[in-house]
């Protein structure tokens, strides 16, 4: 079989490493679900839930989406236990993965995508990638944007190419290379909304703290990496257009409090 880490795969080929063997479609978001509430996981608009993949590759990800708990919590707002929560994290890294580099649009670009995504499901390593963050809410009811004039924050990704760095690995600039199109992914199925953040480069003390205030103020609360205590996940209206625009990898018109000081420092 032959292994492709660093370009993309033709459109009849898996995804993940390239052959041309075996190929699979794959319900990046599982069937089980779909069928959950009454949906045909088979329907023409859902095509973008779904991607092809070698059965090698099928089998490894099916796992992922073998989790009872995990599928009663998106579908119920039940169990929400320290254990299911870090599973639902863990199934929204790498959901959020798959769906990225399929779209072509991944927090962490193709390239690094691709790379875990193999690492995982080729048993090479466990656990989800350094410090990306995962945060959540309990949908009460899904709606519209708020039309607030909210802050949207730039962050400086580790990994992205247009971030540059100094001698000591600090970021003191951006170029105008190409890199990944997103600092984050967003979900919203059933009773649960979920946002990916992709590792970011240190704003300053309590960098994280502050991520974490930004996400609050959409109505999430961080269950990955989990805290000494589990979060109060409350039903709640949850616009997951607020959710998905909450963090940016450019600075455009956007809050850059959260970027690191060496860039803060250009724009004067």
């Amino acid at each position: 079989m032959t292994s492709n880490r660093t370009t993309t795969p033709p459109d009849d080929a898996c995804l993940l490493c390239g052959t041309s063997e075996g190929l699979t479609v794959e319900h990046i978001i599982p069937q089980t679900l779909w069928k959950r509430f009454g949906i045909d996981p088979d329907r023409d608009d859902l095509a973008q839930y779904r991607t092809v993949l070698c059965n090698r590759h099928n089998q490894a990800t099916s796992a992922l989406h073998g989790r009872a708990e995990v599928m009663d919590l998106i579908e119920h707002g039940e169990p929400r236990d320290p254990k299911t929560l870090v599973l639902l994290a863990d199934w929204a890294v790498w959901v959020t993965l798959l769906l990225g580099l399929a779209r072509g649009s991944g927090v962490l670009g193709a390239s690094a995508s691709r790379a875990l995504l193999l690492e995982r499901f080729d048993g090479v390593r466990g656990g989800g990638p350094k410090g990306v963050r995962v945060y959540a809410a309990l949908v009460s009811e899904y709606v519209e944007a708020s039309g607030e004039a909210r802050s949207q924050f730039a962050l400086a990704l580790v990994g992205d190419s247009r971030v540059v760095l100094d001698p000591a690995g600090e970021p003191v600039g951006l170029s105008f290379r190409l890199g990944p199109v997103n600092a984050s992914e967003a979900i919203g199925l059933g009773k649960v909304a979920l946002l990916v953040v992709g590792r970011t480069h240190s704003s300053g003390p309590d960098h994280l703290k502050r991520l974490d205030a930004a996400a609050a103020d959409v109505g999430l609360s961080r269950i990955w990496p989990p805290d000494s205590s589990v979060p109060e996940l409350v039903e709640q209206q949850v616009s997951i257009t607020d959710v998905s625009r909450l963090f940016t990898v450019m600075p455009f018109s956007s809050d850059m409090s959260l970027m690191p000081p060496g860039i803060r420092a250009l724009g004067g």
